[in-house]
C-alpha cells in the first residue's frame, strides 16, 4: 500500500493521504516490508523510518505458518517453479511472510494487487497475495476499500 501510494499520491500534492497513514495507530507494516521499503533509499523510505519505526510487526513468529503458505504455492499445482521460486527461494520476500503473519495474528492486508490467479493450467507468473490470502481465509482489501472502511474524506 505504501509503494503504490507513493507512487500513485506522492506526498508533496496529497499531503491529506499521508496524514491519514500517520494518525491511523492501527495501521502496521510488517519487518519485512519495511526492510524491502528501506532498500530503496528514496523519500519513502525516509518518510516509512520517521513514521512507522515503532509499528514494525515482527515475521518471525509465523514460521508454522509461512511454511504453510510456501508449501501450497510449490504443492498445489497451480503455478510453475518459475511463479512460485521468488517466494520460496531463501525466505526473504514479503510477500509469503505477509500472509503468514497475517494468518498468525487475524489481520487484514491491504494490497494493490488483484485477486488473480490461474485459470486450469499452471502458470509462469508469480502468485498474487490476494488469491493465496484468500485460500487461506486471510482477508485482503485494496487501497480504496480501506479508506473507505476507515471513512476516509479529503478535506
Amino acid at each position: 500500500m505504501l509503494i503504490v501510494s507513493n507512487r500513485n499520491y506522492r506526498r508533496a500534492f496529497f499531503p491529506v493521504v499521508w496524514n491519514f497513514f500517520t494518525s491511523h495507530k492501527d495501521v502496521y507494516i510488517s519487518n519485512r516490508v519495511y526492510d524491502e521499503i528501506l532498500k530503496l533509499d528514496d523519500d519513502l523510505c525516509e518518510w516509512t523510518k520517521d513514521n512507522y519505526k515503532n509499528r514494525v510487526l515482527s515475521v518471525e513468529d509465523s514460521v508454522v505458518e509461512y511454511a504453510r503458505v510456501i508449501n501450497y504455492v510449490t504443492s498445489s499445482g497451480k503455478w510453475e517453479a518459475a511463479g512460485y521460486e521468488e517466494w520460496s527461494r531463501d525466505g526473504a520476500k514479503a510477500d509469503p511472510w505477509l500472509i503468514a503473519c497475517a494468518m498468525k495474528h487475524d489481520l487484514i492486508i491491504v494490497t494493490d494487487e488483484n485477486n488473480t490467479g490461474p485459470n486450469g493450467a499452471p502458470t509462469r507468473n508469480e502468485p498474487k497475495i490476494p488469491f493465496v490470502a484468500d485460500h487461506f481465509n486471510v482477508k485482503t482489501m485494496n487501497f480504496w476499500s480501506f479508506l473507505d472502511s476507515e471513512h476516509f474524506k479529503a478535506q
